[in-house]
């Protein structure tokens, strides 16, 4: 397995310039052509390289028309991550339903995240900070109506659901694996730790920092799979299998 050193993008490209666009009215389309636009300069650019003008002319409709969809380039990364959150757990259940043995199930599942990560989830942390400033104290005109502080309560519910979700299915699978006796709490901290450690592993991987180490992306994701099966087994009191 190789990891490229820009995003893993998996992301549906631009209609070609013949297609038809969305007709006039059709406010559903219309969203969809704006965020396949977006979701495409995330592929090629990152977060950082998302532009509201840019989304509006490969959506084909003009600025004014885009902020009465989206107010803000967060609250449109936002919309692409939920749903990136959802393609993914749709991907992760069919493993962790399966999975028979902790070490291997826990490769597949980091090996599964940098995905997510490399699209997504690399830029959640300056996302927050974007999507949380306050709005300037005298907006100006042009302003007014597309920024907030604040993400559409449906949206973050969305984002909140689809994480907890994603969790759940994830903490199942380690009640099944990680046999034993349980103190309280117990679970919240198992699948944090995971989590943590996915989290960290990506973020090695999709920086400039895994060239420094010379440690690659197979050999760091089984010994930290290997690491986080030992700690939870002995942890609960189970001797790890081989060792």
């Amino acid at each position: 397995m190789s990891v490229p050193d820009e995003p893993m993008a998996r992301a549906a490209t631009l209609p070609d310039a013949g297609e038809r666009r969305a007709r006039w009215g059709d406010r559903a389309a219309r969203r969809r052509d704006i965020l396949a636009a977006a979701r495409h300069q995330m592929a090629e650019r990152g977060y950082l390289g998302l532009n509201m003008r840019d989304i509006a002319a490969g959506a084909g409709v003009s600025p004014g028309t885009l902020y009465s969809y989206f107010a803000t380039k967060e609250e449109i990364f936002a919309r692409l991550y939920a749903e990136a959150i959802v393609a993914h757990n749709e991907r992760i259940t069919p493993l962790c339903e399966t999975a028979t043995e902790l070490e291997p199930f826990l490769v597949e599942l980091i090996t599964a995240h940098l995905d997510l990560h490399g699209n997504y989830g690399r830029y959640f942390g300056l996302w927050t900070a974007l999507a949380q400033e306050p709005d300037e104290a005298t907006p100006t005109e042009a302003q007014v109506g597309r920024r907030g502080d604040r993400l559409p309560n449906s949206l973050t519910d969305e984002l909140r659901e689809a994480t907890i979700a994603q969790g759940e299915v994830v903490a199942t699978t380690l009640r099944r694996l990680v046999p034993g006796p349980r103190l309280p709490g117990e679970q919240r901290r198992r699948i944090a730790f995971v989590w943590s450690v996915m989290i960290g592993v990506a973020d090695q991987l999709h920086s400039e920092r895994h060239r420094i180490s010379q440690v690659g992306a197979d050999e760091l994701i089984t010994f930290a799979a290997a690491t986080i099966a030992a700690g939870l087994l002995a942890n609960a009191g189970v001797p790890t299998p081989g060792r």
